[in-house]
């Protein structure tokens, strides 16, 4: 992606030739690529430069010299396509991830450019925010004329929309096509299926010709079938275990007068399950990890560590059992090398036998091959990898986790819920904050919606997804009538297997 932004262009060896509008990308002029090139990147907050929205959108014009009336008008004209004039004054610095990713974009369109640039614009953003961001990326396209590029792993709202997908292996591109061709292609190699969205995948797997991609046009697809059988299934229920964690009456600002973040929420967390804290942006998710692993105090109220208040507890103590990995995986690096993050974090704690264990770990999250990369060169997936490799060093009993798959390709993504999944039968308590909704519905044990600073909603996947209508998967939005509790192809096809199916 950074090889079509000639200002971002990676430093290394580099063959080849790529072009703009017929001409080298080299030799665009600065200022027309400055116009007609945009870029909006993975994480929101790299991107803005200024204290209020208005001085974010003007910032550019400002510094190619357009007058200023020239800038005003540009500036309410783009207002009023994208919608938000409430938050023209508002200080960047107070906005939700979702907000901030508008921010971004119209920082970009109101250069007016002719391609735009967008990296996992929607990694970091909770389902509703994605899906509406995801939609104004489509009339820009439709309505504007501006060709855009986006590298994505949340495929499901993605694929419906392209005109064109490309998918990429080791740095070659294997497959160029419609959306359509690409998945069939797909489908032939089993390495590459996990990247096929949920939808399409389940009718591959009943032999249908004709995919869907979307719920409408999955529901419409089902009238082609003369009749279909479902096998009844039931919902397992979970024995309740012993609490090993609790937030008792949490209540957290971080000024003094400032709106509260936490509000008297009150939590529980069972010895060996693994939880999923979901919710709008700014909702708090990321905090209460922060206050549940001892990292912030609460202003009020108390987070107990198997029955010990948690700021009591030895610091070593708590942070070999305890192992918090952030959204911001890049704080968590202090070396040079992605093996002296390893390494030395396994010789403080096993000492000679440090070095093998280093490089087991390496191994089993992939990273053997960026040994000698910087950790802040690698990709935002594997910069994930490195911080959860390094926490998991410790074995700690207790995992805190906010956004561990950002950034993950599917297939990663599988090998992770399945590394959990391990971790949880030899003890481990796992804690995590995620807006990837397909991944929580297929692995975790419960599920907790924070709204308001609370916890609003607690329950068993099946539970809480199928009573959702907006925070719940394709496949439940699709087939909820005839399986309420289906969350995944899987599911689906479990219920309905191709015997049960007739055309």
């Amino acid at each position: 992606m950074k090889h079509f932004k000639k200002e971002l262009l990676p430093i290394g060896t580099r063959s080849g030739h790529t072009y703009y509008d017929g001409a080298l990308l080299e030799d665009v002029p600065d200022l027309l690529s400055a116009q007609e090139i945009g870029m909006v990147f993975q994480n929101p907050e790299n991107q803005l430069v200024m204290d209020t929205v208005i001085q974010e959108l003007a910032f550019s014009l400002e510094n190619i010299g357009l007058p200023s009336h020239i800038i005003q008008q540009r500036i309410a004209e783009l207002i009023s396509f994208l919608g938000f004039q409430d938050l023209l004054h508002q200080s960047v610095h107070t906005l939700s991830g979702g907000q901030k990713q508008l921010v971004n974009l119209a920082a970009v369109l109101v250069m007016q450019p002719k391609l735009l640039l967008l990296d996992e614009p929607t990694a970091q953003l909770d389902p509703i925010a994605a899906k509406e961001f995801l939609g104004l990326l489509k009339r820009i396209n439709e309505e504007l004329g501006i060709t855009i590029v986006l590298s994505e792993h949340r495929l499901d709202e993605v694929i419906p929309l392209a005109t064109r997908v490309v998918c990429m292996d080791n740095g070659r591109i294997i497959y160029d096509g419609t959306s359509k061709s690409v998945i069939a292609n797909m489908w032939e190699v089993e390495k590459f299926r996990p990247f096929i969205p949920q939808i399409p995948r389940l009718f591959l797997e009943w032999n249908v010709k004709e995919i869907p991609f979307t719920v409408r046009e999955a529901q419409m697809k089902m009238n082609d079938f003369s009749a279909i059988s479902y096998r009844n299934g039931q919902v397992e229920q979970c024995e309740r275990q012993e609490v090993i964690l609790s937030a008792e009456h949490i209540s957290f600002q971080y000024e003094k007068n400032s709106p509260l973040i936490l509000r008297d929420l009150t939590v529980n967390i069972e010895k060996g399950k693994w939880t999923a804290l979901v919710g709008k942006n700014g909702t708090g998710k990321s905090t209460l990890l922060t206050i549940l692993a001892g990292l912030q105090k609460a202003r009020r109220g108390k987070v107990k560590w198997n029955g010990k208040v948690i700021h009591k507890i030895d610091s070593k103590e708590r942070f070999k059992s305890i192992g918090y990995v952030s959204q911001h995986p890049y704080y968590h690096f202090t070396f040079d090398t992605v093996w002296d993050e390893v390494y030395e974090r396994a010789r403080e704690l096993y000492g000679e036998e440090g070095k093998v264990i280093a490089e087991e770990m390496l191994k089993k999250f992939w990273l053997d091959s960026l040994k000698e990369r910087h950790p802040h060169d690698c990709s935002g997936g594997e910069q994930q990898l490195l911080a959860l490799c390094t926490t998991l060093l410790s074995k700690p009993t207790l995992l805190l986790l906010d956004e561990p798959t950002k950034g993950l390709d599917p297939w990663k993504k599988e090998r992770v819920g399945e590394l959990f999944k391990q971790l949880q039968k030899e003890g481990t308590t796992i804690v995590m904050a995620t807006h990837d909704i397909e991944f929580a519905a297929k692995y975790v044990d419960q599920c907790m919606m924070l709204f308001d600073g609370k916890v609003i909603m607690n329950d068993a996947p099946k539970e809480f997804f199928s009573g959702n209508f907006f925070y719940t998967t394709s496949i439940n939005r699709f087939i909820r009538r005839e399986l309420p509790f289906a969350l995944t192809w899987e599911d689906v096809y479990e219920a309905c297997p191709n015997d049960m199916l007739h055309l």
